[in-house]
């Protein structure tokens, strides 16, 4: 019972984390096909609104074309609710939100990877190079998100940080528009140099972005019941979750039938030896020996088992061990014994009167023999 116990609740232990791990991919996988799905739509309010609010019309769209291939960047303003500056302090923040898409990857080698926080700008790293109106210049680590085999730079840069990063020694005066955007890749390949007039106005109160929301300037990040129906539980996507766990289970419960279904004991006869003892495996041999010791030994318990019953039943010591031995092939009783010691007597009885008419027939031809003489 505790084996049985135990293997119920790995089973279940098993099937929730194969149930959590093809959740989540399904989750990855709804999220990386309504992002390509968004691309080909050129809808791309789809990855504003994993933020908190952002304005519908784009602040600049530009291009860059090399050989057939087009890359575009866009530019939205973006507020975040609840946000975490460079201390770690929650804050409400507005910022930039660049968008840049169909890059040719076999021209532009971006990482694929988030950058870590060991990695700096004298690395062989893709970063972007920000320019403010007072001529001072910040950069920044940057990396693809990956839609499948489609790469996108999704970079969000807050107005207020990056003002404060746009001073330094030389330029202490803060800036506030941006006038100049570049992008590099991780081998120094320039693949955005681009003017720009990007204003740095905050616009962190969440009141103001409300007001353009109910104006219809402005869209608001995805609900809760959104995300669900989108990414959490995704359909077609949750197909493929719901069809790996009730395969899982559908092996747990047959291993678990298999491992503890009570078996029949199988006692091969001495006929299926014989046919198939000659061509069976080792293993199957081993098995057939096995089999027949255990038969022998029962064979024998139950032999002696029946003879002192019937000897407990009958307490009759004249009771000849042949005639016990009969009677246990017959019924288990004194009466069976005392049946066969009778017909064995009479079976004797018998052969005596036989004997005596032999006797007699060869005196009277030994006598017959004489008088003919």
């Amino acid at each position: 019972m505790l084996k049985k116990i135990l293997y119920i609740i790995v089973s279940i232990v098993l099937g929730f984390i194969v149930f959590f791990i093809s959740w989540r991919d399904s989750y990855s996988r709804a999220v990386v096909n309504r992002g390509l799905k968004a691309l080909e739509e050129e809808n791309y309010e789809f990855f504003n609104k994993f933020l908190d609010y952002y304005e519908k019309e784009s602040l600049f769209t530009v291009e860059y074309t090399e050989g057939e291939n087009t890359t575009k960047i866009i530019g939205y303003n973006v507020f975040s609710k609840n946000a975490k500056d460079k201390d770690d302090n929650t804050v409400n923040r507005s910022g930039i939100q660049l968008l840049v898409i169909n890059i040719n990857m076999d021209i532009i080698k971006i990482d694929e990877e988030e950058p870590s926080d060991d990695q700096t700008l004298e690395d062989e790293v893709s970063k972007v190079t920000i320019t403010g109106n007072t001529g001072s210049t910040y950069s920044a680590v940057i990396s693809t998100y990956g839609y499948d085999e489609t790469p996108i730079i999704i970079y969000t840069f807050p107005s207020h940080e990056t003002k404060e990063d746009l001073v330094n020694d030389t330029y202490t005066e803060a800036p506030t528009t941006l006038t100049h955007l570049k992008f590099e890749d991780s081998v120094g390949t320039v693949f955005f140099d681009c003017e720009v007039n990007i204003d740095l106005t905050e616009y962190n109160e969440e009141e103001y972005w409300q007001n353009l929301v109910n104006e219809g300037k402005a869209g608001v990040a995805f609900t809760p019941k959104e995300v669900r129906t989108n990414f959490t539980f995704a359909f077609p996507e949750m197909k493929r979750t719901i069809l790996i766990t009730a395969v899982t289970l559908l092996i747990e419960i047959g291993l678990g039938l298999f491992i503890f279904w009570p078996k029949k004991s199988y006692v091969p006869t001495e006929e299926v030896d014989r046919e198939a003892y000659t061509f069976a495996s080792t293993e199957e041999k081993e098995k057939y020996a096995l089999a027949k010791v255990a038969r022998g030994k029962k064979e024998k318990e139950d032999r002696e088992n029946r003879y002192k019953n019937v000897r407990k039943e009958t307490n009759l010591e004249d009771l000849s061990k042949e005639a016990i031995k009969d009677s246990m092939d017959k019924e288990n009783t004194c009466e069976a014994a005392l049946e066969a010691d009778a017909l064995e007597e009479a079976k004797e009885e018998n052969n005596e009167v036989v004997e005596n008419s032999e006797v007699i027939e060869e005196n009277e031809t030994i006598e017959e023999k004489k008088e003919e003489e």
